[in-house]
């Protein structure tokens, strides 16, 4: 499938500063990310906070200007823009917050929050408006009466309907999804999950999908990036990454995953990440990996291709790569 949405090199500074005779350096949350996220798929992101995830979707939306590289929508760089030019661009994406509820007005009725996003896009004829938000309401498995509803008066799983169906209101063509079933009891998960498998299939979105929940990666990626402070580490498609994960980083977040059938989960990595103002020289996980020599403390990995569309930056992941084996992240 062709390229939708797609980064070269994109690097993304936090509380940079410029004075008129000085500069004040930031963060970067993102530092050399490169994606190519084919139409119609579903690509993941994965890695623990703070690892750049979330600042990474925030600049493919135009909410973050990126400070180098470059990002392409549709075969087109919409990169370089003043963020409100970048959201104009980029407007066939579209992001379902982490946190549906908090995002929804508690003093508006559901209906009044949908028919505000249409108004603003353009959509003045009030029957109009209401004929498209009962349709949506119904793709997403809700009555068109939920339009009447307080936020306060839905469920959580109900909220994430409705913020499904204010971003399919404005037809996008990606969609971020950031978490979207952290707090969902295991039942409500599952639902979630069809919902969006069949929305996808329907409406032709492509997601990319960002959580800490490797059994929901698994179940609806198609291919999955891990990134360690601000660079992608490992990518591949997700057979790849669950039965044969190269990366020492990626094999450590595997094995501390808890398992549904009871067995105990391995060992939690050593330590916290490094700040981002104090990155370590070389390999930017050599201090928490058991694996690492003199050549990764002086050395920076470059990303090479482990297998057809597997891709790994580490020095040894020649001599470590264990044998393929069945995955024992179990779905959800």
């Amino acid at each position: 499938m062709p390229e939708i949405l797609g980064a070269s090199r994109l690097t993304v500074e936090l509380g940079a500063r410029r004075g008129l005779l000085r500069h004040w350096p930031g963060v970067r949350a993102v530092d050399g990310v490169d994606l190519s996220v084919a139409a119609g798929e579903s690509f993941g992101i994965v890695g623990e906070s703070g690892c750049g995830k979330t600042t990474l979707a925030r600049t493919l939306l135009g909410l973050q200007r990126e400070a180098a590289g470059e990002v392409r929508l549709e075969g087109r760089v919409v990169s370089g823009r003043t963020p409100a030019e970048a959201r104009r661009d980029r407007a066939a994406i579209q992001y379902v917050h982490q946190d549906p509820g908090a995002a929804l007005d508690p003093w508006w009725r559901v209906g009044a929050t949908l028919a505000e996003g249409l108004a603003i896009h353009g959509l003045r004829d009030a029957a109009e408006r209401r004929a498209r938000i009962a349709e949506t309401l119904a793709a997403v498995g809700l009555d068109p009466a939920f339009a009447g509803r307080y936020p306060h008066e839905l469920s959580g799983g109900q909220q994430r309907r409705i913020g499904l169906a204010r971003i399919l209101l404005l037809r996008p063509r990606v969609v971020i999804l950031d978490e979207p079933t952290a707090g969902l009891d295991l039942s409500v998960q599952a639902a979630v999950l069809r919902l969006l498998q069949e929305l996808r299939g329907r409406f032709g979105l492509t997601y990319l999908f960002i959580s800490h929940d490797l059994s929901v990666v698994r179940r609806v990626c198609d291919r999955v990036a891990v990134m360690y402070l601000g660079r992608v580490v490992e990518q591949g498609t997700a057979r790849q990454l669950f039965e044969a994960p190269r990366h020492p980083y990626t094999r450590a977040l595997l094995a501390a995953a808890p398992h549904l059938d009871g067995r105990a989960a391995g060992p939690s990595l050593p330590g916290d990440p490094p700040s981002l103002r104090a990155v370590p020289a070389g390999c930017r996980f050599h201090p928490r990996c058991a694996l690492a020599e003199p050549r990764c403390a002086a050395e920076e990995p470059l990303p090479e291709t482990v297998a057809p569309g597997q891709d790994v930056a580490c020095h040894r992941w020649r001599e470590t790569a264990p044998a393929p084996r069945q995955p024992s992240i179990e779905t959800a």
